[in-house]
């Protein structure tokens, strides 16, 4: 049976990896690409892409599929599943900001022969925010950990970065990661078939052969002691302090401008935020979210027969919960 390529897509918080997928499975690429996600209500799959679901998995236009795994527990055996149940040409995963592919990559070295059978590690693609990416390279470890990793960097947002910016993230790249190929694509629909190919055209993964030949070169009676100084290196670090993610869920009305007011006024300690928002005095669902460094709320469609309810995560370093809870109570309005 012919191994199915694999391919990780990674990125720091915000960078626009979903972006990029959504932009492959809205383009008549023809092929059958499955997606991996850690949670399907994160990714923004539009409306006319979903064709069917089964169970966990969605069947999307194009022949696509997409199916939601936990990395932590079930990744390995979940591509397996969705390699054998859809027959896919390519399975890509989209892994949560903070992860880092050469630890997950190693834990293919620990799932049964049957499973490694069935995929090929076909690389990693990296995206980096042009307009931020040198900060968070510089100050976050799992961020430059995933460009280390990359054998591929997609530079995203360069409609709105300065030229300083992108001079400046260039730069870093050209320390961490210069084995890696750099490539912007069009908002366009060529741009996006040119996209697809670039990202499922299989390529050398450098975090899987310098993980294959660490362990070719360590004996087996070594083997339990080099696994635990594996975890201490990639996963015994703070998130550049604390990081802390924050749900907040309310029925009541709330100000918008006061709502930004709070997320503004968490500064550079506030990383990724996301969600909608019962706004007083309007029909429509607000939608803040804060990406690199813009943080923006725009209105979407109409609440219609859904419940009100403002939904919202945020992920930052040393984030008071409580007193973000209290804030953004006190930006309650009468509807």
């Amino acid at each position: 049976m012919a191994r199915v390529p694999f391919t990780i897509l990674t990125g720091w918080l915000g960078a626009g990896k979903t972006t990029a997928l959504n932009r492959m499975l809205a383009a008549s690429h023809g092929k059958r690409i499955a997606v991996l996600v850690n949670e399907l209500g994160r990714i923004s799959i539009d409306t006319q892409l979903i064709i069917g679901r089964g169970g966990d998995v969605l069947e999307l236009a194009g022949g696509c599929v997409c199916c939601k795994v936990d990395i932590k527990n079930d990744l390995w055996d979940g591509i397996g599943d969705i390699v054998a149940r859809s027959a896919p040409d390519h399975v890509v995963l989209e892994t949560t900001g903070i992860a880092e592919p050469a630890a997950i990559l190693d834990g293919l070295h620990r799932v049964p022969e049957a499973v490694r059978e069935r995929i090929m590690p076909a690389g990693v693609v990296c995206v980096v925010d042009a307009e931020s990416g040198a900060r968070a390279v510089t100050t976050r470890d799992e961020a430059r950990e995933q460009a280390i990793a990359a054998d591929r960097i997609m530079l995203a947002k360069l409609d709105v970065a300065s030229a300083d910016a992108v001079r400046a993230t260039h730069a870093v790249l050209d320390e961490v990661a210069p084995h890696a190929e750099r490539a912007s694509f069009p908002q366009d629909e060529a741009g996006a078939l040119a996209m697809t190919a670039w990202v499922v055209s299989p390529r050398r993964s450098r975090a899987w052969e310098s993980r294959s030949r660490s362990r070719s070169a360590e004996a087996d009676e070594h083997e339990h002691e080099h696994e635990h100084e594996y975890e201490h290196d990639h996963h015994g670090h703070h998130h550049g302090g604390q990081l802390v993610a924050v749900t907040f869920t309310d029925d009541s009305p709330l100000v918008g401008e006061r709502v930004m007011a709070v997320i503004d006024g968490l500064g550079d300690r506030l990383v990724r935020a996301k969600g909608f928002v019962n706004l007083a005095g309007e029909a429509r669902r607000g939608f803040v979210e804060r990406a690199g460094i813009r943080t923006s709320l725009e209105l979407r469609e109409d609440w219609g027969g859904s419940p009100r309810a403002t939904e919202l995560v945020l992920l930052g370093d040393d984030l008071d919960e409580a007193a973000l809870r209290r804030a953004l109570w006190a930006c309650r309005a009468a509807g």
